[in-house]
Formats: C-alpha cells, structure tokens, sequence
C-alpha cells in the first residue's frame, strides 16, 4: 500500500472514530431518556384504567435531581394522568357519607385510599413531574398539571396494578 493509501485510510479511521465518539457522547447525555422510553414501550400496560381515572406508569430507576442530593431509586409506580375530578371526589363524599367540600391532606389521603390506590411520595411527584414546564404542562410519562400544581393524584406501586384489570 502506498503512503497516500495508508493516509486515505487513517483519515478515514479517524473520521468513523470520531463520529463513533460522537454518537456515544450523545447517547450518554441522553441515556436516562432513552432508558425511560424504551421502559415505558416494553411496559405490559403503559395505561392502567381505574375506576377513578387513567393512570401511567414511571418505570423504576434513578431520576436527575440537583446535584448536592442523591438521587433516590424508585421502584415502578402508576400515578394519576390527571388530577382527582370532581366527580371521582364527589362520588368518595357521597359514598362515605362526607358533608366537607375543601381538600384537605388528611381527605386526599383518605381518598386515595377509598379509590384502594395510595397518595404520592415527594420524590414520586418529582419523577412524574420530569420534563413538565408551565408552557407545556405534560411529562415525559403523560402527567398533566404537576408543573402547575393542579389538584392532587394517586399513586399505585406497579406490582398492585392487577387489581385494577
């Protein structure tokens, strides 16, 4: 081989090695996010209908957090698409015979217990919320109105999800 065709060849080499370099740079800085799409298509069922309202699943793993904090490990959960309606909440004072209208925490957790779903943990909250901005108020999981605070949802550990099917 001549010394032009060992330089074609080392350029070329270089040039794969860089863009190989690339492309892992880039899968790196977005692993969690591919992690949390491919959890979310492999999920058996992404969307757990329940008496009360859809629910999504956030697939189990770490979560980015600030970087003085340690980011928790969550086992997978279903939390509420959408906030509690005021129909589900309506039918849960009906039926337990309730004459209170406000939301309190002691109701909400009641609630959810009513619904045989129970209320979030603060680091669920923060998961469910990843990617929500007031703009565009919808996670990367489908959760609607954690950014802005709207009302207030259930969670449900993914392996109680069967007695929901």
């Amino acid at each position: 081989m001549t010394v032009e065709g060992k330089k074609a060849v080392l350029a070329v080499a270089a040039i794969v090695l860089c863009v190989t370099g690339v492309f892992i740079g880039l899968t790196l800085a977005n692993l969690d996010r591919i992690r949390t799409s491919v959890a979310i298509r492999r999920a058996a069922v992404p969307v757990l209908k329940t008496p009360t309202g859809e629910m999504v699943i956030v697939p189990e793993g770490e979560f980015q957090v600030p970087e003085w904090e340690k980011p928790p490990s969550l086992k997978a959960f279903y939390i509420d698409k959408d906030p509690v309606s005021p129909e589900s909440y309506g039918r849960f004072l009906r039926e337990t015979g309730r004459k209170e209208e406000d939301v309190s925490a002691e109701l909400a957790e009641e609630f959810c217990r009513w619904a045989r779903k129970r209320l979030p943990s603060r680091e669920e909250l923060a998961k469910a919320r990843r990617g929500a901005t007031l703009e565009d108020d919808v996670s990367i999981y489908g959760v609607r109105g954690l950014a802005r605070g709207a009302g207030f949802r259930c969670a449900l550990d993914a392996a109680e999800a069967g007695k929901f099917r």
